[in-house]
C-alpha cells in the first residue's frame, strides 16, 4: 500500500521540480511616471520654505543650480558641469498605490521625495523635513528651527 502512495507523491515531486529551459524572465511592471522621468535631466533650481507654527513661512530662499541627472530604471547618475564625479543613487517606487513617492538610497542613507509635476520637459520633486533648521547655509548651532521645511527641486529635461 505504501508503493501506491509513494509513486504518485515522487512523480509528483519530479514534475513539479522540473523547469522549461526556454522559460523567459518576467520583468517587473514600470509605472508610467517610472518610464517618463527616465533619461537626462538638469536640477536648474531649489526653493526652501519653512514653516513655523500655524503654517506661518517664517523663512524661504532658493538656488539657481545645474547638476545633471540621469534616470536609467534603477539608477539615479548626478553629475556636475566639468566635473567627472559621479554621485549614484539607487531609486524605487516602493509604494505600489502611490507611483509618485520614489526612494532614493546610497549605501545606509535613504531619502523619499513626491514627484509633483512631471511633464515631456519639467519635472517637480518636493520633500518635507520636521524640525528643519534654517538658513541652509549656515552652521547647525546658527540655525533656527522651523516646525517644517518643504524642499522643492525642478528639473528641466535635457536633448
Amino acid at each position: 500500500m505504501k508503493k501506491l502512495i509513494l509513486i504518485p507523491l515522487l512523480a509528483t515531486l519530479f514534475l513539479a521540480s522540473c523547469k522549461e529551459e526556454n522559460e523567459e524572465t518576467v520583468p517587473m511592471p514600470v509605472s508610467a511616471i517610472d518610464a517618463d522621468m527616465r533619461g537626462d535631466w538638469t536640477n536648474t533650481s531649489v526653493k526652501r520654505v519653512y514653516y513655523g507654527d500655524g503654517d506661518r513661512v517664517m523663512y524661504s530662499d532658493s538656488s539657481i543650480r545645474e547638476a545633471y541627472f540621469n534616470f536609467d530604471g534603477r539608477r539615479m547618475t548626478v553629475t556636475l558641469p566639468n566635473s567627472s564625479e559621479r554621485d549614484v543613487w539607487e531609486y524605487s517606487f516602493p509604494d505600489a498605490n502611490d507611483s509618485t513617492y520614489i526612494q532614493l538610497k546610497q549605501g545606509n542613507v535613504t531619502t523619499d521625495y513626491l514627484i509633483k509635476t512631471l511633464s515631456d520637459t519639467v519635472m517637480v520633486w518636493e520633500d518635507e523635513e520636521a524640525w528643519a533648521g534654517f538658513p541652509h547655509n549656515v552652521p547647525d548651532d546658527e540655525k533656527t528651527t522651523s516646525r517644517v521645511g518643504v524642499y522643492t527641486w525642478k528639473f528641466v529635461r535635457r536633448n
